[in-house]
């Protein structure tokens, strides 16, 4: 939406044609950029794949040649042709994973806290982050296709 605000400013108040020229170049390689990094990038949960598509690069993934799922920074999946990051799956939820630990920590002498029920998960494997909620929905596949 930005971007096209931009561009009826550029036409708006421009003084030359050279101007919107260039405005115009801006705007276009800002949408590129725009649509590579947020709107391109997904993963597809498919019956017998995992399909990765990241801005430059898509991935095929079969269930059966998953090893390994990481989820330090964001979710990547190390299977036997090599690693794949998910850039959709971030580790997200890092303020709410602290004030549970934090909080649950402090509050457990108190009989309402759910302290003890707080496991020793790291926050990127919790279900409170995007990472490590794609994570559990690849590990439910992969049981099941076994």
């Amino acid at each position: 939406m930005m971007i096209l605000l931009f561009i009826v400013n550029s036409f708006w108040v421009a003084e030359s044609f050279a101007q919107v020229s260039f405005e115009l170049m801006i705007s276009t390689a800002l949408g590129m950029i725009v649509y590579l990094i947020w709107i391109k990038p997904k993963m597809v949960l498919e019956k017998d794949v995992i399909k990765v598509v990241n801005p430059f690069r898509t991935d095929l993934i079969p269930y059966s040649d998953i090893l390994e799922l990481e989820t330090k920074w964001s979710l990547s999946i190390v299977h036997t042709h090599g690693k794949s990051r998910v850039w959709v799956a971030p580790a997200t939820g890092k303020q709410r994973w602290i004030a549970d630990k934090k909080f649950g920590w402090y509050g457990s002498g108190f009989p309402i806290s759910d302290a003890k029920n707080i496991g020793m998960e790291s926050m990127s494997a919790s279900l409170d982050s995007v990472s490590g909620q794609a994570a559990y929905l690849i590990r439910e596949r992969i049981k099941r296709a076994h």
